[in-house]
């Protein structure tokens, strides 16, 4: 009496595909984690030849980089331990992805990787920003490589093909990261362009140190010293072992010949005239504010920064 073959109607026909869109969305999702692991090892930012992947900035790299090679360092150091966030993208990549295939509602940790990602790609994409208005590179398209724009794009496919289902959700936390990115870079870059300084030669030194020593401290714990020097006023006597001098500015290095660790020193306007007439091997005493030291697995040395540097007399 009935044509079997006569397609169902209603509830039975919308579940014959069903499984079809189910199969479809966990494809998306699994793709999008493998992009997001795939190219997270990738470079990402591309700062004259130095190529830098989103695994760079937590395992320290990237403002090692940018102070040794461009003469811009973090100005928190002291926040360096949060990066180490960053090391879980690919960990909870892997684990959301693994438990979504098994049909698991993973959202919240998915959501959680997404957003990493998409934090560390404006904090990469911001920074770059900054370094070419510095001059370095030509262009801002020219420096980001695609793998970080693969990256991003997949953070956000990722968390959004992801479990439960929550368009507002999930939305917030596609957005979530890169506005407190860029908000925390806002605030930073206004304390530092608006930071007033007392001039550092009327300062009372917190500690006065040989270059070789205070390099050897570093080398020892870095986290033990940065608590100790961090934002203090310090005298540092040595040898200038490189002159790194600019139009405006000149950097003085201390250099432990062993290990190829430094310490080095960005004077003010009023010293600069004078360092600029030192050499190479002079004996030096400069009073500055540290800001703190970092191991750099790149140049496998460790780097001590100082600004507000001046001829200690």
């Amino acid at each position: 009496m009935f044509n079997d073959s006569q397609p169902s109607t209603g509830p039975d026909r919308l579940s014959n595909y069903m499984p079809q869109t189910t199969t479809q969305k966990n494809s998306l999702h699994l793709l999008a984690a493998s992009a997001m692991l795939f190219t997270f090892f990738l470079p990402w930012v591309k700062w004259e030849e130095y190529k830098l992947s989103g695994l760079e900035l937590p395992i320290g790299n990237f403002f090692a980089v940018s102070a040794d090679k461009f003469g811009l360092a973090n100005p928190y150091p002291q926040l360096n331990f949060t990066f180490y966030l960053f090391l879980l993208i690919p960990v909870l990549t892997i684990v959301a992805a693994f438990l979504h295939n098994k049909g698991k509602k993973t959202g919240w940790i998915a959501a959680i990787a997404g957003s990493l990602s998409l934090t560390l790609a404006t904090m990469y994409a911001i920074f770059t920003h900054t370094l070419l208005d510095l001059g370095v590179g030509k262009s801002l398209s020219g420096m980001i490589q695609p793998s970080l724009y693969i990256h991003g794009l997949a953070a956000l496919l990722f968390i959004w093909t992801s479990r439960p289902d929550g368009i507002l959700l999930k939305a917030a936390w596609i957005l979530i990261g890169p506005i407190l990115a860029y908000g925390g870079y806002s605030i930073v870059k206004y304390q530092v362009e608006n930071e007033t300084f007392a001039s550092t030669t009327k300062e009372k030194p917190a500690y006065t140190v040989n270059a070789a020593e205070l390099i050897q401290e570093f080398i020892s714990s870095d986290s033990t010293a940065n608590k100790k020097y961090t934002d203090k006023i310090i005298v540092v006597n040595g040898r200038i072992s490189e002159l790194e001098a600019a139009d405006s500015t000149i950097n003085v290095k201390f250099t432990d010949s062993t290990s190829g660790s430094y310490a080095i020193f960005d004077f003010q306007a009023a010293d600069v005239a004078a360092v600029k007439k030192m050499a190479v091997g002079d004996s030096v005493s400069i009073k500055a504010s540290c800001s703190g030291g970092i191991f750099s697995r790149l140049r496998q040395a460790t780097v001590i920064n100082f600004k507000r540097s001046a001829i200690n007399k």
